[in-house]
């Protein structure tokens, strides 16, 4: 594959040089980790110009980011390997210069204990924040996250994601509003229509640095366009027949082959108040050698693409640009897609998200518009609604396995047979575990969960009654 060729937009300095991607590094389950991690590593050191800004999703392992300090830390000499949840978030950021402070925001809404198979409740993610001193004196405050997947095409963790997009936006819309230079980067799980892209990009008071440096590229890539060019006009970076995760045959196909259901799933978001893209371009599309790899799932021909991801990589000048900022504003309100399209690119749970959001708003739009407050009201409430009756079920269930339980185990007592005495025993150890897991998940889990989604609501009506009394103090005006 042809390495793609950035866009130069303008030669402001001072220039900050930011790379993010989610390295798909998940301990016994992701396929020659350790060998893909440590290729990733030394693209990383020996990238010239060097990287300034590194964020990595997915880096769980911490022998792995141990290797990636060891060899990096010439040109990276900072770093900070975030810890949370059960098993990790997996978050890692690097800088060139010191990072004066850092802290784990972990997400009040992230997954379900049930779904232990996907493994976001355990994870604890959230956001790895660094606030970083650059040189010229501006305070640089990082925010790398990994947004909650659809996973299902009936999106039940809709609510999930645009609660986690809502408390990210905050913590971007703070470090802008103190002048600070913010940059929001990683796995966002989402598509630039998406219900989640507007809040940050709103709420957050940030731009998408793709749509600063191409304001004209398409939210979903045409079904027309080649993989060659879906990288580089639309910036995918998951789902691309050119990745060996990804490829439809056994064999990676031409650089002009159709490639209809890639996305852009990875984001640099940055503070158009203070910064401005000079350069942006998906990186690490290059397969790496892997001998033992035949065919298969991730490899082809003795190669492998280096995770199921791309990078992002992103040229940021410490100054706002006008200009750019008018030509986004100008290109940001396109002709919505027809939801066929949506589905047949994004799938059919992402679609959905797209046409809650009306597809995608204007950049100078800094307030969230009422209809997209009530859309994502009316999510909350669906959920919350669903959440509420299985907490009710949960409780009850406890409840009713006590009486159960005493009555098999009064039973056993008066039971003419062993065969009978253990068929109840077993019936009375089935119903405690099964009781009590339910009413350790309803009282602690969703009696929780319920909260949080009640803090989650009240937050977004005390926003929608500012944006209507500012709606009806300009009107009178």
């Amino acid at each position: 594959m042809s390495n793609m060729k950035s866009t130069r937009i303008n030669g402001d300095v001072p220039q900050i040089r930011v790379f993010s991607m989610n390295c798909w590094g998940l301990k016994y389950i992701a396929k020659h980790r350790v060998a893909r991690l440590n290729e990733i590593t030394e693209r990383i050191a020996a990238a010239t110009p060097s990287h300034e800004i590194v964020a990595l999703q997915e880096f769980w392992v911490y022998a792995d980011y141990e290797n990636l300090r060891a060899k990096t830390k010439h040109i990276l000499p900072y770093g900070k390997f975030y810890f949370s949840g059960a098993i990790g978030g997996g978050l890692v950021i690097l800088s060139k210069w010191p990072i004066e402070q850092s802290s784990m925001f972990r997400y009040p809404l992230n997954g379900r204990p049930t779904a232990f198979f996907r493994g976001d409740f355990y994870v604890g993610k959230g956001v790895a924040c660094a606030s970083i001193r650059h040189p010229s004196g501006q305070v640089v405050e990082v925010f790398n996250t990994h947004l909650h997947a659809p996973y299902e095409e009936k999106d039940t963790y809709l609510c999930h994601r645009t609660a986690q997009a809502w408390e990210i936006a905050k913590l971007l819309r703070g470090a802008v509003q103190k002048g600070h230079v913010a940059i929001g980067l990683g796995d966002f799980n989402m598509v630039p229509s998406s219900l989640a892209h507007r809040i940050i990009s709103t709420h957050g008071l940030v731009s998408d640095s793709w749509l600063s440096a191409h304001p004209d590229a398409p939210d979903i890539p045409p079904v027309t366009a080649t993989a060659v060019e879906n990288i580089a006009i639309s910036g995918i970076t998951c789902d691309s027949v050119l990745n060996t995760w990804r490829m439809p045959g056994p064999h990676i196909p031409a650089e002009n082959a159709s490639d209809p259901h890639s996305k852009r799933l990875d984001y640099i978001f940055h503070s158009p108040s203070t910064s401005s893209v000079q350069d942006i371009t998906v990186g690490m599309t290059e397969p790496m050698p892997m001998p033992s790899q035949k065919g298969g799932k991730g490899g082809a021909a003795g190669v492998c693409t280096l995770s199921d991801h791309y990078s992002v990589e992103v040229l940021l000048s410490l100054s706002p640009n006008a200009a750019q900022q008018a030509a986004l504003a100008a290109a940001r309100n396109p002709e919505a897609l027809p939801k066929k399209d949506l589905i047949d690119v994004a799938g059919p749970a992402r679609a959905e998200e797209a046409s809650l959001s009306n597809q995608i708003g204007e950049a100078s739009e800094r307030r969230l518009p009422l209809k997209i407050l009530d859309e994502i009201l009316a999510v909350q409430k669906e959920y919350t609604d669903r959440e509420k009756g299985e907490y009710f079920w949960r409780i009850a269930h406890f409840w009713a396995s006590v009486p159960v339980l005493i009555a098999c185990n009064v039973a056993v007592w008066w039971s003419p047979h062993n065969g009978v005495a253990f068929a109840l025993m077993m019936l009375a150890w089935v119903v405690a575990v099964t009781g009590t897991m339910d009413g350790l998940i309803g009282f602690i889990f969703t009696g929780s969960e319920i909260r949080a989604l009640t803090e989650f609501e009240e937050e977004v009506r005390m926003y929608r009654h500012l944006v209507e009394q500012r709606g009806q103090a300009q009107g009178s005006n």
